[in-house]
């Protein structure tokens, strides 16, 4: 390693002694480094032993995954040590610590608009939501918070480059993140955080908060000088296949979010799986432009979260029974959220049949899908309170009081 740093200090010597004669007056913008001054410090990097052991193999950097080769590299030595910087003994110490790391410590980040908090929260012990503006000073924060503006319609997202500064951000610890390989293992766990993320924030916007979320997300490295090409990171985006238009931010707690996932995780891992798909109708349904395909979503999510098991009775009978009696209350309530999702049902049918909403309806029909969606988050609380699969056979008859 000490021959190593001497090859490396004694070439960048040279290339800042040859690059500083002729660009005597730098600017800001500066002169790329012509290739009789790169190719020496190149060729320094290729006799290291540090860099031998790792070219060709992948390091992930920037949302990309560059396979290492010593002409990137000596171009990054060089604009640390020389171009952007004066510190050479730092510069190489910099890239001998980059080639010796293998796993590295990271954060997968979010950004969400559609709700605002106050405080920080610990979801986890790995994880936490808090106000974006308390989220650490970083490339891609900063990149964010530049974009955002104030939009024409007051509203806070309408696309992936029109939108409000956010509100709320999420951190997910990511220890031993693979850094240097020779396979796909890094795209792999990003890949599947971003499921994870997925399945938490379709949940959070349909239990939680009630409306379609935007959520964002990137990686960093709990070192950012392992970071060789954060300037090359984007967001990636978590939206619903119908992008929303959201229009403000809803005041919450990370401890009532916390409380709605303790209660969400509890739950069996089939029944789950079954809610999540249902979520996603529900946010789809409030997504939609047409009213007819905002009932058919609706209605949709209904079916997918009670239609399961017991008897074979018709979807319409078993949404509105069921859901009236698991979220429960008094008989006239439990009548009304009955009359309400038939009424809902009427709807269906008549989309499902080829007919279309009457303009002089409409108000009516919009009513509904309103109420409905409303009882709908009932529904999902209910399940949340309830912990378990139901038992359907005896919840149809049984009398229900407000679990």
């Amino acid at each position: 390693m000490n021959n190593d740093r001497e090859i490396l200090t004694a070439a960048l010597e040279s290339a800042a002694r040859a690059y500083n004669a002729k660009n005597p007056r730098p600017t800001l913008i500066g002169s790329d480094p012509d290739r009789p001054i790169m190719e020496p410090l190149s060729e320094a990097v290729q006799r290291c032993a540090a860099y031998r052991t790792v070219a060709g193999h992948v390091l992930y950097t920037g949302g990309s995954g560059p396979v290492i080769d010593a002409d990137w590299l000596a171009m990054n030595l060089f604009n640390k040590g020389v171009r952007w910087g004066s510190d050479i003994a730092g510069a190489v110490d910099w890239l001998l610590r980059v080639l010796a790391t293998r796993e590295a410590n990271g954060f997968f980040k979010v950004a969400v608009w559609g709700f605002s908090i106050e405080e920080e929260m610990a979801l986890s012990d790995s994880s936490r939501i808090m106000p974006f503006a308390a989220l650490p000073d970083s490339y891609m924060k900063r990149r964010i918070s530049e974009r955002g503006k104030h939009l024409y319609d007051n509203s806070i997202w309408l696309s992936h480059t029109y939108f409000d500064i956010p509100r709320a951000a999420f951190i997910r610890d990511v220890p031993r993140f693979p850094y240097i390989g020779t396979d796909g293992a890094a795209f792999v766990q990003i890949a599947q955080l971003e499921q994870e993320a997925r399945d938490l924030w379709e949940f959070v916007q349909a239990a939680s908060i009630g409306h379609p979320l935007a959520v964002g997300w990137w990686f960093e490295y709990a070192d950012q000088d392992l970071d060789l090409n954060d300037w090359q990171n984007t967001i990636g985006w978590i939206l619903p296949e119908i992008h929303p238009r959201i229009t403000f931010f809803l005041p919450t707690t990370g401890a009532a979010i916390k409380d709605d996932l303790s209660k969400y995780e509890s739950l069996p891992v089939e029944l789950r799986s079954d809610l999540l798909r249902s979520m996603n109708r529900f946010t789809l349904s409030q997504c939609r432009h047409q009213l007819i395909d905002r009932i058919l979503d609706l209605a949709l999510g209904f079916e997918i979260a009670v239609s399961g098991g017991g008897t074979q009775a018709p979807p319409s009978w078993k949404v509105s029974v069921r859901s009236a009696q698991l979220i429960g209350g008094e008989l006239r309530v439990r009548q009304c959220n009955r009359h309400k999702i038939n009424e809902l049902y009427k709807l269906r049918n008549r989309a499902t049949h080829g007919s279309t909403v009457k303009a002089g309806d409409r108000k009516k029909q919009e009513q509904i899908v309103l109420q409905c969606s409303e009882i709908y988050r009932s529904l999902i609380r209910s399940f949340l309170v309830l912990g378990q699969n139901p038992d359907w056979d005896s919840l149809e008859l049984e009398p229900r009081a407000k679990p």
